[in-house]
Order: structure tokens, then sequence, then C-alpha cells
């Protein structure tokens, strides 16, 4: 074998790998959706491999070729939203750091574009059948540990521009989570929009003090 055909097939093989490699994570991020889109709709225990797989447009193999159980699904489901949240809020940090009274447009789009979706309805299924379920809480207390790592970073960035600490920022962010989770359990079922956007204005100008 001579000089340029032999000399190529490196190249030929790391272009291969690449087209897999895309293909393989196309396949996930569309697996990953239609489990979200499950969870949200029927439940962490109404949620089956089989029904993940019809509504991702995929053969049960093809699905567990990637995820061999539910456990190792719905752990790699977790782990997709928790990073798409992060990127979420590294955008929102930039458009803040562009137009700081951008603050209240990026609360209420948070509510709308985060927490009013089948992502999040996804991430509250996973909590609650992690609270009593140890294998499962196993498998997903790592990726919290390393999305509040990277939430920490993106506040961390955040500080030149704030008078807050760190501790005062993640305060924050707790509390707005844990008024909008309250807002999405109890209040969104009684079907009171109006109400809701109330609780957010007032929460916009309390956290603006």
């Amino acid at each position: 074998m001579s000089g340029p055909e032999f000399g190529q097939a490196p190249q030929a093989d790391a272009e291969v790998y690449s087209r897999q490699r895309e293909k393989s994570e196309a396949m996930r991020c569309r697996v990953c959706e239609a489990a979200a889109a499950c969870l949200a709709d029927a439940g962490y225990h109404g949620t089956s491999i089989g029904k993940i797989a019809a509504r991702a447009g995929v053969s049960q193999g093809a699905l567990q070729h990637h995820y061999p159980s539910k456990e190792d699904l719905v752990a790699g489901v977790f782990e997709f939203v928790l990073t798409r949240s992060v990127e979420w809020f590294a955008r929102a940090r930039i458009k803040l750091a562009q137009n700081p009274d951008a603050f209240g447009e990026v609360v209420r789009r948070s509510w709308r574009e985060q927490f009013c979706s089948d992502e999040y309805a996804a991430i509250l299924e996973i909590l609650t059948a992690s609270r009593t379920d140890d294998t499962l809480r196993e498998r997903t207390t790592p990726a919290l540990a390393r999305w509040r790592e990277l939430i920490d970073a993106e506040l961390a960035e955040l500080l030149p521009s704030t008078s807050q600490t760190a501790e005062g920022l993640r305060a924050i962010l707790t509390i707005s989570r844990a008024m909008m989770t309250g807002l999405l359990v109890h209040d969104r079922l009684l079907g009171n929009d109006e109400h809701i956007d109330l609780v957010i204005d007032k929460w916009i100008e309390l956290a603006r003090l």
C-alpha cells in the first residue's frame, strides 16, 4: 500500500467516529426529551421504557443500547435537564450583565420557560420518587451536586456587579426556586394566573431591594 490512500485512513476513521458520536448524542437528546415529556404527563410510576421509546420514535432495543434500565434512563434525563438549567442561567447572566434593568424580565421568563415546562415537571417527579427510593436517590444525588457547583460558578461571575455575597445570592436563588415550585405545585393547579403574576411581580420588587 502506498502513500495517499494509506495515509488518509486515520482521518477517515476519525470522521466516521465523529459522525457516530454526533448520531449517538442526537439519539440521547431525543430520548431524554421524550422521557421528560412522559414523566410530565404520566408521572414517574406511569412512565416506562416502552412508552418513552414510542414517544421518541425509536425502538426499545435502540433506547436500551444507551440506557439499559429505567434507573439508567431516569438518571440520564435528570442530568440532561439540570445541564439545560445551567445553560439557561448562563444566558440569563449574560443578559443581566448587558442590561441590569432586565432583572424583572429574566424572572418572568424563568417562570414561563423553566418552571412551566415538561422538563421541570420531570425534575419534580424524579425528586419525589428519589425521596423514598434509595437506589434512585444514589443515582440522582451526584447530578444535583454537580449542578450546584456549576450554578455556584455562574454566581461567582455575577459577584463583581452586585453587593451581595455568594452566600446571599445562593439564598436568593433558593428562595426563588422554592417560591416558583410552590406556585407551580399549588397555585397553578387552581388556574389563577392573575394571582401568580401578582406574586411574581411582588417577588421582583422584594428581590430588587
